[in-house]
């Protein structure tokens, strides 16, 4: 979805403390891990240092995903999970894809989000806590070499989604400024999105996908073994081959019963996601300043230069709602075969799941169990908001979290 904005706020280690004075300047220097340990081993007496430490901790989160997927040439954004998605240079000399990589890339960043909030909750409800930016001096040490190489700036990676149809490999089309001051506020904006990855991350854990993974690989092997050196007859295997293995790798994850904690973790997950975000929108409401906002109100501007509408938060935050509801079974999700008396109730898809059989959740077998008469979820919100920022809503909402 909608990842690099995450990236943009978890590089806040600039921070405006005499103890972290020059920080976006050290990660520049020093890059993500580095800053991370000088952080780490001095005391941390500020909420504005908090804020810089969870920043830094759920930044480097995303690089060591980078790296993982960087040291095995693992370009897999079939999947459409967050994540997965950024792109990077190919590794030259990679290792052998893993199976457990998928799992283990996503334990470990479950891991990160922890840790991120962990420090961002000891910012407490101080409103002088803020940390100021420039994106250009933050970068992901992808290749794990130590140095700032080409194609490893945050305006790189993640311009397609920051800056849509700006420059990428350099400055061309990108505005004057890229400073931006994060303040209270943008704590529980940063948090929902550590709850949001941590939401995806149990939620991959609960469909393990290792197992499935193993057999396609295995396949590939035996069948690699059987050609030999024979040449290949046709073109489907290149054209479609990719694409069915990795269909074969989610069908096979999909279909079997997940793990109930870790499903269950996702949906809480998640909640409190919608929890931090009016958090984000109450306080943002009430500042009075305007200087180098990162998400604005209605009477501020964006540092980045893009705009936001009167009302664009209180639209989105409709939209957040009826997911909340649709999380607590008190909206279904329409089903085509008994709309529209009701639909699915998704909160007992989490409470007691069960496997993901497409032909029985198409056809219906495989959903009744779970099927309810009531009010369903309607798009009205999301055209609402889809409307107040102009068809751009996938931006927007990533923006937004």
């Amino acid at each position: 979805m909608r990842i690099p904005s995450l990236i943009i706020l978890a590089t806040t280690a600039a921070w405006t403390t005499t103890a972290t004075a020059g920080s976006s300047e050290m990660i520049a220097e020093l890059g993500l891990e580095a800053t991370q340990a000088r952080l780490a081993s001095q005391p941390a007496t500020t909420a504005s240092d908090q804020l810089a430490l969870g920043a830094v901790r759920f930044l480097r989160g995303i690089e060591k995903t980078l790296q993982t997927r960087w040291q095995h040439n693992a370009s897999i954004d079939d999947f459409g999970l967050p994540v997965l998605r950024l792109p990077f240079s190919p590794n030259p000399d990679p290792k052998p894809f893993e199976a457990s990589l998928i799992a283990g890339l996503f334990e470990e960043l479950d891991r990160d989000m922890q840790a991120s909030r962990d420090a961002l909750s000891l910012v407490g409800d101080d409103m002088g806590a803020a940390l100021e930016l420039d994106l250009r001096d933050i970068w992901f040490d992808v290749n794990m070499n130590g140095n700032r190489d080409e194609g490893e700036d945050l305006m790189v990676i993640g311009a397609n989604m920051l800056l849509p149809g700006r420059g990428l490999a350099n400055d061309a089309g990108l505005p004057v400024s890229l400073a931006v001051r994060f303040d209270r506020a943008d704590v529980d904006w940063l948090v929902a999105y550590t709850r949001l990855l941590s939401g995806f991350s149990e939620l991959v854990l609960a469909f393990d996908p290792t197992e499935p993974i193993e057999t396609v690989l295995s396949a590939h092997e035996r069948m690699a073994a059987i050609m030999g050196d024979t040449q290949p007859g046709n073109a489907m295997n290149f054209q479609f081959g990719n694409w069915v293995d990795i269909f074969a790798m989610v069908y096979g994850s999909l279909n079997k019963t997940p793990d109930v904690t870790h499903l269950a973790a996702a949906r809480d997950h998640w909640l409190a996601m919608i929890d931090a975000n009016r958090r984000f929108w109450t306080l943002v409401a009430l500042e009075t300043d305007n200087d180098r906002e990162w998400i604005p109100n209605d009477s501020q501007d964006a540092a980045l230069g893009f705009e936001l509408l009167p009302g664009t938060g209180a639209s989105w935050l409709s939209v957040l709602e009826d997911g909340e509801k649709v999380l607590n079974g008190e909206l279904l999700v329409s089903f085509w075969r008994i709309s529209p008396a009701g639909g699915v109730n998704v909160k007992r898809l989490f409470d007691d799941p069960p496997a993901v059989d497409i032909v029985g959740w198409v056809q219906g077998w495989g959903l009744v169990d779970y099927m309810e008469r009531g009010p369903t979820i309607s798009a009205d919100n999301l055209r609402q908001f889809d409307a107040l920022v102009s068809g751009n809503t996938g931006l927007m909402a990533f923006l937004l979290n």
